[in-house]
């Protein structure tokens, strides 16, 4: 019987350890974590009854670790306890949480709540079995789940990507691509006053793409790390593909002399 904790802050580790011995004295011992990769190999060997998770830790985040947890240890009891609440974290959380079968029991909460809430939550969880939402973030554990194209298409809107250049990343067709933007658009901006005397104003009013970002931003489903490693990686896949293209171009023109 133990506890993991998973926490990069020293500090705020063994402020942990501290009020997790003191009031869980039946379920020891507490083993502690410094970043992601180790959280995965110590809740693995130690098949701990909860897993307390930082979500921002080095070399493997805490969304990432709890997926690597739940894919061999299928029962985990996590509870995500983080001072970085954005949105593109719960949807990947609650993503995971749908694949597993049966989905494990699992707690969301802010580091910013008072010791006796945190302290009630890892009881739920850890005792009863039962999921616990922050309620600050209730909503956004309700709203409409991101496909993993939605959530990736965020950054390449973020990032300026033409619907034709979307289409070729993903190996999508063009009406495939408009398509899935359409269902994203409405997944977002669920109060446009679809059927109403406002519509027709607003789809004049608002560049659709540039809404989608600042909502995006807004609810925390772009952050500016997430957005740099993006970046980087569509460099690389843009010299590659330019590189395609004049290949592909080359070629058209051959045909066209023939």
């Amino acid at each position: 019987m133990s506890i993991l904790i998973a926490e990069d802050n020293v500090a705020q580790r063994a402020y942990l350890r501290e009020i997790l011995e003191r009031d869980f004295p039946s379920h020891q011992p507490v083993i502690e974590a410094s970043d992601g990769e180790e959280t995965v190999t110590l809740a693995l060997k130690n098949k701990p009854e909860v897993c307390i998770l930082d979500i921002q830790m080095p070399k493997l985040s805490g969304v990432k670790a709890a997926r690597a947890i739940w894919r061999d240890f299928p029962t985990a009891r996590i509870i995500f306890w983080t001072q970085f609440p954005h949105e593109i974290y719960i949807n990947e959380i609650r993503k995971i949480v749908k694949s597993v079968d049966p989905p494990p029991a699992y707690g969301f909460i802010h580091k910013n709540n008072p010791e006796s809430r945190f302290l009630r939550f890892v009881a739920a969880v850890l005792e009863d079995g039962a999921d616990m939402i922050d309620p600050a973030f209730k909503d956004s554990f309700k709203r409409p789940l991101l496909t993993e194209f939605e959530a990736e298409a965020l950054y390449y809107l973020a990032l300026g990507l033409s619907n034709w250049a979307i289409a070729r990343k993903c190996s999508l067709s063009l009406r495939g691509v408009e398509s899935r933007l359409a269902t994203l658009y409405e997944k977002l901006f669920v109060s446009i006053p679809e059927g109403t005397e406002h519509e027709a104003y607003e789809k004049l009013a608002y560049n659709v793409r540039t809404r989608a970002f600042f909502e995006a931003l807004r609810r925390g489903l772009l952050n500016n790390d997430e957005l740099e490693k993006a970046a980087v990686d569509l460099e690389g896949w843009l010299d590659r593909d330019r590189k395609k293209f004049i290949e592909e171009q080359k070629r058209e023109v051959g045909k066209t002399k023939r």
